[in-house]
């Protein structure tokens, strides 16, 4: 029976190509975009990591009043895990990052030092080889690694016999031990930090292991069974206040966090997702209301086919199934054009998305997607297929035989004119969302990041630990090269700096002489805080508002001093620049030494365009070892930042002479222009406005289409009437008036509706927008005037039309 419901209806949408053309094309696009985002939203936000039980995987990180998400000091890790009970294992890791040479080309490689208990919390077995024991945890054991399988394979072509061979990293040699599975994705399989991992007591400073003021580490553990996120969180607070009273000074005031590994991945890309999951679905009820008006259209031409089946014998019942299998063999064609542009969409994705949005590069249309738009097609073919077929069949049978044809049935009109205003009120709640998004991403736009990227190389110069062993070494070395760099055709400035904006951060605990004294370490503000020498600021264009810059005379056997920022100076001296010079601050740590204020510059939005602002402090590159807290292995990962007349690209193969000049066993680490990590910084946002940009204008067209189509249809269907009023003495100017007052009238109450909406959409939206408010009146009377004039346009074809009817010709085919 189905199949025979399912060729007629074939046959019958084959006699109708245009609209089994529109309808097929609309609904197509409305599933295609669906399915492309909820690729998206699963393979981001829903898709678990590879790890057997992986949602059992959580982070572990402290929390102060200074600091909302705080890493762990070694020695509270060491108790963490020994007086816990609500995991399995907990694990700990920190970044790691070198260089490997002597096997072709010296590369610049990324990793992290991590406990033995790593590998077996994450319950990962290695590809080849095997990982490390306890006892190669230790300090003082030999140095072994663990690679990443796309290192093996870059530098050692898969060949099983790197198991047991010695590799120079960072100046040393390392036996390789194991190699991680291809799919090892933590934190996602293009995080360029899975090149290799090594144990925790390699890590070159040791003291950080055993220091419990210096917050070295991040954990990760596994949950017990039948154990939540909040338990956990519990029980690790009970053993947090315990060691804030065994050591106050350090652990007072700090609490405990525990959430999903995947939502700490995923951090702020959820929200983007979720508004375009929302601007997709708004997009789908337009395009099925917009087939439903369609199919309420085409109903009414067939009422007296419908009529006549019902004349003969054919059940009410019956009707509605032929109808709505009509409706699913448009849906199925759909969807499946729908899943062709989806996979063209999921490519546009990764293509634009690549290296701004987490995991987008692991995405891909795979069963879970296929069964979502299977679903799709069934919740379109109900919301644009159901009303109609359920109206048609209720229709009056002997009017419907004696109209010849004619539409006798008001009430399938009646319906198409809540439609149109569903449409037009969708359609604004889009437009508005679209406008806000659009304003927010001008107002960051505009937002003076600090800095000038105008024509600014950066790159990072990371030295080997074992052959820089010495401070005088490493700043021999960057000097030779900060010179030969400078002296090259068309450069104008070099600096180097410990952290390049919108790259590295560093933060630093600080207290400013003559404030109240915080009681514990959890109390002490937190700047972000650099190294730099006397030319960075000028390189970068940071403007000095106040004293002088560091110099080149700001040694380690001089009087430390610092530059801080207007931000700074904001927070604990009330804006006063003057106020703020020749005074004193140190920083957290035993034994650290006065550093006097003897420079104000401009704030740097180091984290981003939307950052929130805090303080920044700049130490003199050369007095890095003035203070115990900090080791000079910030000497050997310095970021160069070095401006050029022309093209800053052009000026690498030359920058790469000159380091090989200075040591051929070094790469360039790091590399990209300032405008580009400036402009990658507003990737996401960017990305996002284009997809509800997109939808905004699809869904405006879409209602244009409707409203179009509503109007044309009534003025066909009053012919006759209009006639009659022409006839008695009405003139065009007066039905012209007629049609655009019905046509505005759906307007005027699906624009009401359409701001009460989006009113509705503002908690919402409101955590995405920046500089803008939800409520913003511009955009609201902008986006409503937008669809007042779209809709006017819709209406006036046909109001001219109906104006321009012959009475006497009308009356005569009537």
């Amino acid at each position: 029976m189905f199949l025979n419901d399912l060729g007629y209806s074939a046959r019958s949408l084959l006699k109708n190509p245009g609209f089994a053309l529109l309808a097929t094309l609309t609904i197509a696009l409305s599933i295609g975009a669906n399915t492309a985002i909820f690729t998206a939203v699963e393979g981001i936000l829903l898709k678990s990591f590879s790890f057997p039980e992986a949602e059992r995987l959580v982070v572990v990180n402290g929390v102060s009043k200074s600091q909302p998400n705080m890493s762990v000091s070694f020695p509270d890790y060491l108790d963490w895990r020994a007086k816990q009970r609500v995991f399995v294992d907990l694990a700990a890791r920190t970044s790691a990052g070198g260089v490997i040479s002597g096997i072709g080309e010296p590369e610049r490689v990324f990793g992290r030092y991590v406990t033995a208990s790593f590998f077996p919390t994450l319950r990962v077995q290695p590809q080849i080889g095997r990982f490390f024991t306890q006892d190669e945890e230790k300090s003082g054991a030999a140095p072994v690694m663990v690679i990443g399988d796309g290192l093996w394979r870059r530098r050692f072509d898969g060949d099983p016999a790197v198991i047991g061979r010695a590799i120079n990293y960072n100046g040393a040699s390392w036996m390789v031990i194991g190699v991680l599975p291809a799919n090892f994705d933590f934190y996602g399989r293009s995080n360029g930090n899975n090149d290799l991992f090594l144990p925790v007591g390699q890590l070159p400073d040791q003291p950080l292991l055993h220091d419990r003021s210096s917050h070295a580490v991040d954990v990760i553990a596994r949950l017990r069974q039948g154990i939540t996120e909040r338990e956990a969180a519990t029980a690790m607070n009970t053993i947090a206040a315990r060691l804030a009273a065994q050591y106050p000074v350090t652990n007072a005031g700090v609490t405990v966090e525990v959430r999903s590994l995947l939502r700490d991945f995923i951090g702020d890309d959820s929200k983007p997702l979720l508004v375009t999951s929302v601007g997709a679905i708004l997009l789908l009820l337009i395009a099925c209301a917009n087939v439903a008006n369609l199919t309420l259209a085409r109903a009414s031409t067939r009422e007296r086919e419908i009529a006549v089946r019902l004349a003969v014998g054919s059940s009410r019942w019956r009707i509605i199934r032929l109808l709505t299998t009509e409706s699913l063999l448009i849906a199925l064609v759909g969807g499946v054009f729908g899943v062709i542009l989806a996979f063209w969409g999921v490519e546009l994705f990764k293509a634009i998305g690549a290296k701004v949005i987490s995991r987008i590069d692991e995405i891909g249309v795979d069963m879970p997607v296929l069964i979502f738009t299977l679903g799709t097609i069934v919740i379109a073919t109900v919301l644009f297929g159901l009303l109609p077929a359920i109206k048609a069949a209720r229709l009056n049978v002997e009017p419907a035989l004696k109209s010849g044809g004619r539409s006798s049935g008001p009430g399938l009109a009646r319906v198409r004119k809540p439609l149109i205003v569903t449409e037009l009120t969708l359609a604004l709640m889009l437009l508005i969302s679209a406008s806000l998004l659009v304003k927010s991403f001008w107002r960051l736009t505009s937002v003076n990041p600090g800095f000038d990227p105008t024509h600014v190389q950066t790159f990072r110069l990371r030295l080997p630990d074992s052959k820089y062993v010495k401070p005088e070494m490493s700043i021999r070395a960057v000097r030779e090269l900060r010179g030969r760099i400078a002296e090259l055709p068309g450069v104008q400035r070099v600096g180097i700096t410990s952290g390049i904006p919108l790259g590295r951060q560093n933060e630093f605990g600080y207290w400013v002489e003559g404030q109240p004294e915080p009681t514990n370490e959890a109390q002490w503000p937190v700047s972000l805080t650099y190294f730099v020498d006397e030319n960075l600021c000028k390189t970068l264009g940071i403007p000095l508002l106040a004293g002088r810059m560091v110099s080149e005379r700001d040694m380690g056997d001089t009087p430390p001093v610092v530059l801080v920022d207007d931000e700074f100076v904001r927070i604990h001296f009330g804006g006063d620049i003057q106020a703020a010079l020749g005074r004193r601050l140190r920083f957290q740590g035993e034994g650290e030494p006065w550093r006097e204020i003897v420079g104000v510059v401009g704030h740097v939005r180091h984290y981003g365009l939307e950052e929130h602002a805090r303080a920044e402090i700049y130490q003199p590159w050369l007095q890095m070892s003035a203070g115990p807290s900090v080791s000079f292995h910030y000497f050997r990962a310095m970021d160069f930042a070095v401006k050029t007349i022309g093209e800053p690209t052009s000026y690498l193969p030359a920058i790469k002479a000159e380091l090989r000049r200075v040591d051929n066993d070094l790469p360039l680490g790091n590399v990209a222009t300032l405008e580009k990590l400036l402009r990658d910084s507003t990737a996401t946002r960017r990305f996002n406005l284009g997809l509800i940009s997109t939808f905004a204008v699809l869904a405006l067209a879409l209602s244009a289409i409707g409203l179009y189509g509503v109007m044309s249809y009534g003025v066909n269907q009053r012919t006759t009437e209009i006639a009659i009023r022409m006839a008695v003495g009405a003139e065009p100017k007066d039905v012209l008036k007629l049609i655009f007052r019905e046509g505005l009238l759906m307007v005027v109450i699906g624009t009401l509706l359409g701001v009460a909406g989006a009113l509705a959409l503002t908690r919402f939206l409101s955590s995405v927008l920046f500089g803008v408010s939800a409520v913003d009146p511009t955009i609201y009377l902008t986006a409503s005037a937008l669809l007042l004039v779209v809709a006017v346009a819709a209406c006036f074809w046909p109001a001219r039309r109906a104006s321009a009817v012959q009475p006497l010709e009308a009356l005569r085919y009537e």
